[in-house]
């Protein structure tokens, strides 16, 4: 039985520590800054903010070509290796099917492409654990199974500061007519959910702090959890005091929860000032 290794889209957001750590192998998206097509794992995130401040519309993203993720199997697979991999959800995303493409000159019991149905450390979390049991021997039917399990359980609800980048990106579409109109009465900020690979609209709330007031009552309801991150466009302050919070509510240690700023891909969509907490429900007795 050969051994199995884990691959990603960079939408994962996981640091070059852990992609490190867990023998990962991240296929790049890419950013789009006006005419200028760039690959994210050329920036980092000040250069992607410095360069975004200069556009005078949010930049786009670009999923890997299918030669991209073909090239990342070839060399595994030429390494003894059989090959999991992880991306973006297909729903509102083009890296499902480029990674689905790159994997057909190869068997299914070589490469088998998994869509994560989340985004940021929502996938994160699910690449971790996929890599934690390839590392520890399990066949690619049991890891694919355990990542089946854990994306069952997560959900990111997250709270946007700015509606015009999720409004240019389009990822919203079915509810901005909603959005707008409460909008246009009042100034609000929108709390959403990702589960299953879709979005759906939670609430409005009228100011930043009723919005993670707002989010942090979503995350009790969903206690016990398993695994609770939080991540952040900017605004680190804010995301420090969420986690104390959060903390607080499930009994651990700030340093528990993990703390990251999202890379270009989540950024390009949810624009500043944007705060998440990715929640792992607990399995049931």
């Amino acid at each position: 039985m050969n051994s199995v290794r884990i691959v990603a889209d960079s939408g994962c957001d996981l640091t070059p520590e852990l992609v490190s750590r867990y023998e990962i192998t991240v296929v790049p998206c890419f950013v789009r800054f006006g005419q200028d097509m760039v690959s994210d794992d050329t920036m980092g995130v000040e250069e992607f903010w410095r360069r975004a401040a200069k556009l005078e519309d949010a930049p786009g993203t670009a999923a890997p070509p299918p030669g991209a993720f073909q090239m990342a199997y070839q060399r595994l697979i030429s390494a003894g290796h059989d090959v999991l991999c992880l991306t973006l959800p297909k729903q509102h995303s083009a890296v499902y099917n480029s990674a689905w493409l790159g994997a057909q000159e190869f068997g299914p019991d070589q490469v088998r492409v998994v869509d994560s149905r989340s985004i940021s450390l929502g996938m994160g979390v699910q690449v971790i654990e996929a890599a934690k049991r390839a590392l520890s021997g399990a066949s690619l039917e049991v890891v694919q199974r355990a990542v089946e399990n854990l994306r069952d359980r997560t959900s990111v609800i997250f709270v946007l500061d700015t509606l015009e980048w999720v409004r240019r990106g389009g990822r919203l579409d079915r509810m901005m007519p909603l959005i707008e109109k409460l909008a246009r009465t009042f100034h609000v900020k929108p709390i959403v959910e990702m589960v299953d690979g879709d979005l759906r609209l939670l609430g409005v709330a009228r100011s930043y702090k009723g919005a993670l007031s707002r989010l942090e009552e979503e995350v009790c309801s969903r206690l016990p959890v398993e695994i609770l991150a939080t991540v952040y466009t900017r605004g680190r302050d804010a995301a420090t005091d969420l986690v104390g919070r959060l903390a607080g509510m499930i009994n651990v240690a700030p340093a528990d929860i993990m703390l990251q700023e999202v890379g270009p891909v989540f950024a390009t969509h949810a624009g500043p000032n944007a705060l998440g907490a990715i929640v792992v429900r607990a399995e049931g007795p």
